[in-house]
C-alpha cells in the first residue's frame, strides 16, 4: 500500500473506511514517532519527470494514442447533459440567483452622471486608479467610475471615484468595507484640498 500518495489512493477507490491507514491517528499509526531520514527526504522533494518520461506521457495522450480518442458521448447522454444545464440555467435567473439584489441594477443612473462628470472626476483622481494606483494610460479604455455608496442616483462628485476595469469588479463584494475605505480617501483628498 505504500507509495501510493493521496492521488494513488483516490484512484484506487481506497478512500475513506476503504483506506488501510482509516482512523490510525497518533500511536495506530505506523510512522508516528518516526522520521524520514535524509535520504528519504531528498528523494520525495527531488522526484521529478525526465524529459524522456515527460516526451513519452505528451506523446501518448495526442490524436489516435489518447484514450478518449474517437469516443463520443451517446446522444441520449448528451440529451441529458444538455438538459441539465438548461435547467441550472433557468434556476438561477433573477431572484433564485444567490447574488440577487431584488433588481438593482436595473435601476438607471443619474441624469447628472454624465462623460463631463466622470471626466471631471478623472481628472480630479489624477486619472490613476484610486485603489491600485494603475495610471489611465496603461489601461485598455478610460477608468471607470465608481459610486462610492452603491447608490446611481447619487452623482455627487464627492461620491465618485476613478478605478481600473479589474478594481471596479473587485470593489462590488464586501460592498462595506469598500465604502468605508472610499470614504475615508473622500475625507483625506478635501483635508488636502483646503490646506
Amino acid at each position: 500500500m505504500t507509495g501510493y500518495g493521496v492521488d494513488g489512493m483516490r484512484r484506487r477507490g481506497l478512500v475513506g473506511s476503504e483506506n488501510p491507514m482509516w482512523g490510525k491517528t497518533g500511536a495506530k499509526n505506523p510512522m508516528f514517532g518516526k522520521k524520514h531520514t535524509p535520504e528519504a527526504l531528498a528523494k520525495m522533494r527531488g522526484r521529478k519527470m525526465s524529459e524522456e518520461a515527460k516526451a513519452k506521457l505528451s506523446e501518448s495522450r495526442k490524436g489516435s494514442k489518447s484514450v478518449w480518442w474517437g469516443k463520443r458521448h451517446s446522444p441520449e447522454t448528451r440529451a441529458k447533459m444538455s438538459a441539465s444545464a438548461k435547467a441550472a440555467k433557468r434556476d438561477f435567473r433573477g431572484a433564485r440567483n444567490p447574488r440577487w439584489l431584488g433588481g438593482v441594477s436595473a435601476e438607471p443612473y443619474a441624469w447628472t452622471f454624465n462623460e463631463e462628470l466622470k471626466e471631471e472626476v478623472r481628472r480630479r483622481d489624477g486619472y490613476r486608479c484610486q485603489k491600485c494606483g494603475v495610471p489611465q494610460a496603461e489601461c485598455r479604455r478610460a477608468l471607470d467610475v465608481h459610486h462610492v455608496d452603491y447608490d446611481k442616483k447619487n452623482s455627487d462628485p464627492v461620491n465618485l471615484v476613478a478605478l481600473c476595469e479589474p478594481c471596479h469588479s473587485r470593489v462590488n463584494v464586501n460592498r462595506r468595507h469598500w465604502t468605508t475605505v472610499f470614504q475615508a480617501k473622500a475625507i483625506e483628498r478635501s483635508i488636502k484640498e483646503h490646506e
